[in-house]
């Protein structure tokens, strides 16, 4: 087929009715050719990491395939319910953050071939390599739990802690078998032939993961249609009139194709703006104390995908130089402390200064804003120093502080900054202190121990491994909220309000209750 024809095949099954959106966001391809590239590029990068989740949690599916085929007279004990519940999650969010760059770059079709040639090519290899990433993953999972009764029940049920809304199985299992998608996914491989050429012209064949996502490309597309073959007839049944009853194919996820298509545009639109204020992080930072807890989340721009629950991101704040001296050195139980230590230091400072010099010396620095460092975080680039305007400056935001004494806080400090620069950890193994992931890095440094109280905080099983998602500080917060024994206290929570493009300072009562919120809603209560 001609690529005029397979271009016109493409927008004919794909486009969606024409519908003016009350305020359109600002589309990727505004940006300049080299600002695109580079936007495409990073977008490339988190598509890798998206199918790498998907193809390790396939592998677990795999390895509990006995599960999905338990008789379904049969009940599910609570722990097999735990463990269906958190691989669904997990498969819910990798597809739809896959989703998110699927319709980034869905109109490359609207870029002229000639005349914008990097913007045509680079769109097409994000938009098809995410199609056929969501299809092979989708159907193999839609084939493997659909017509179980018990099953379907259990994972259509809304459930906030999990991040799983009402019928977030059914709109799936309707969406990922629908023509639409199925027909744009064959006029995409024919097209990609066809679109070599202009690849190669555009240099887009020879940047870092491009032969990736190629490959990638082809094999996720031998696997759908593979799976279309053996069980088409089958699984278009129940979705036959599904391309007249809902065009809005865009989002063939359980959110709304408005709300899908603002997560899309996230980080072009609201790049560098997030809902809390610099005058509210300033605010802020007056009432914080070294060895404040806090969670954090960036609506759609997630730390943590593959982890279920409102809250993806933990952070354990230090505070400045001046901060640590003036907490920690007058205080007898950490100069009683100190005065165990080899060189019996004379400060809690000059310990971290003499047993992590170039540590020390790079916290003392200022970010990029000027600000000081003050936080100790796992993120992407691995366990880091940061300021306040990349740790705090988020949507939303909240603040606990560990009931603990001076010298326990200082011990867990001095423990964050041993795993300071350790690389961040993708497989969220709690069990190696090689890698930490961002609550792993909280965990480790206030675990308990022979010279350490510490906090009791429980991991829990996602996906067959025990970990611990950001979202279970905050019920634990919950939880023992108001007893005497409780492990933390509320210090502030920022909620964010996307309609008001503002946060707005809330209560411990909001704060206790947000662990419950859906995790891909951006109308929050």
């Amino acid at each position: 087929m001609p690529a005029a024809s397979l271009l016109l095949a493409w927008l004919t099954v794909a486009s969606p009715p024409p519908q003016a959106p009350a305020a359109p966001p600002q589309s990727v391809y505004a940006l300049e050719d080299d600002a695109f590239v580079a936007q495409a590029q990073e977008d490339l990068r988190q598509l890798e990491r998206y199918a790498q989740g998907l193809r390790r949690l396939s592998e677990e599916v795999k390895t509990s395939r006995a599960l999905y085929l338990q008789k379904q007279s049969e009940p599910y004990t609570p722990d097999q319910k735990q463990r269906l519940l958190t691989t669904w999650a997990a498969f819910f969010d990798y597809f739809v953050s896959t989703e998110v760059i699927r319709q980034r770059y869905w109109d490359f079709v609207k870029e002229p071939l000639l005349t914008q040639p990097k913007k045509h090519a680079w769109g097409f290899l994000l938009t098809h390599g995410a199609l056929t990433t969501v299809l092979a993953h989708g159907l193999t999972f839609a084939e493997l739990t659909g017509g179980r009764k018990q099953l379907e029940v259990l994972l259509d049920e809304p459930a906030p802690e999990y991040g799983l809304p009402a019928r977030a199985f059914a709109r799936f299992k309707e969406k990922v078998i629908h023509v639409g998608t199925t027909t744009q996914l064959l006029t995409g491989d024919g097209y990609k032939q066809q679109l070599r050429p202009l690849l190669v012209k555009a240099g887009a064949l020879d940047a870092p993961r491009v032969p990736w996502v190629m490959q990638e490309m082809k094999l996720n597309s031998e696997v759908a249609k593979g799976l279309l073959i053996k069980r088409g007839p089958v699984l278009f049944a129940k979705a036959a009139t599904d391309l007249t009853q809902d065009s809005a194919q865009r989002a063939f996820f359980p959110v709304q194709r408005a709300v899908a298509e603002w997560m899309g545009d996230t980080r072009v639109h609201r790049s560098g703006q997030p809902l809390i204020s610099r005058a509210q992080v300033q605010a802020l930072l007056e009432r914080m104390e070294p060895g404040d807890i806090l969670v954090a989340r960036q609506n759609w721009y997630l730390s943590n995908i593959g982890l279920p629950g409102f809250w993806p991101h933990a952070e354990l704040y230090v505070g400045t130089q001046q901060e640590l001296a003036a907490y920690f050195d007058e205080d007898k139980d950490v100069k009683a402390w100190l005065a165990t230590l080899e060189g019996k230091p004379q400060s809690f400072t000059g310990h971290l200064a003499t047993a992590f010099p170039t540590k020390w010396a790079a916290y003392n620095q200022t970010d990029t804003h000027g600000d000081a460092l003050r936080i100790i975080e796992s993120i992407s680039e691995g366990v880091s120093f940061t300021g306040p305007e990349h740790g705090m400056r988020v949507d939303y935001l909240g603040v606990m502080r560990p009931r603990l004494t001076r010298v326990d806080k200082a011990r867990a400090i001095l423990r964050a900054f041993g795993y300071q620069g350790r690389p961040y950890d993708f497989d969220f193994d709690f069990f190696s202190d090689q890698t930490l992931v961002c609550t792993e890095l909280v965990w480790k440094s206030y675990a308990p121990s022979k010279e350490l109280r510490g906090l009791s905080i429980p991991l829990v099983d996602v996906v067959g491994r025990r970990t611990l998602p950001a979202n279970e500080l905050v019920r634990l917060f919950d939880a023992e909220f108001g007893r005497e024994d409780r492990q933390l206290d509320f210090v502030a929570f920022l909620d964010g309000r996307e309609g008001e493009g503002l946060a707005k300072e809330a209560d411990a009562a909001a704060f206790r209750y947000s662990y419950r919120r859906a995790k891909w809603d951006i109308a929050q209560e």
